[in-house]
């Protein structure tokens, strides 16, 4: 079982990871989501690790143990954060299988990943950096992000160029 320190180990990692990729290939968005959505895996299970001192093998039992809704949620999040996760782990499913970021929607096309849905992750993905940041006083490096639609957005853990 990964201790909360080797999850945000992997974390700070594959957030350098996404600085590299972004700052040599910015157009492939697809990877980046994907990126951004395992930098999350890494800090959500980072959080069930040292709340429950448990460690989950799927995203189903990921979700229900951070789900505010449930009663036996072990380790819940607040529903902004909840949210920040299902749609990092959506924007992640579409830019992995070329489906829609909504899992309802069953539109039979190809769902492309564009910058505007990396722009949704970063912004997702900073939310939950400063509630680890917070929550457990961990300490992630600012980066960088090339995104024309991250410009004039407010964000305490990206740097936009």
């Amino acid at each position: 079982m990964a201790s909360f320190t080797e999850h945000i180990s992997q974390a700070k990692g594959n957030l350098g990871f996404l600085n590299l990729v972004n700052g040599k290939i910015n157009s492939n968005w697809d990877w980046q989501v994907t990126i951004s959505f395992y930098i999350a895996v890494h800090l959500v299970n980072a959080h069930i690790a040292k709340k429950s001192n448990q460690h989950y093998r799927s995203h189903e039992l990921v979700n229900n143990a951070i789900n505010p809704f449930l009663p036996l949620s072990t380790a819940k999040f607040t529903e902004e954060l909840y949210t920040s996760y299902m749609k990092l782990q959506n924007l992640s499913r579409r830019a992995r299988y070329l489906c829609h970021d909504d899992p309802k929607n069953r539109e039979n096309k190809a769902f492309l990943t564009y910058d505007k849905h990396f722009s949704k992750s970063i912004i997702h993905l900073d939310k939950l950096l400063e509630f680890m940041s917070v929550e457990y006083s961990v300490n992630f490096t600012i980066i960088g992000i090339e995104c024309i639609e991250l410009r004039n957005k407010r964000l305490l853990h990206f740097k936009t160029k």
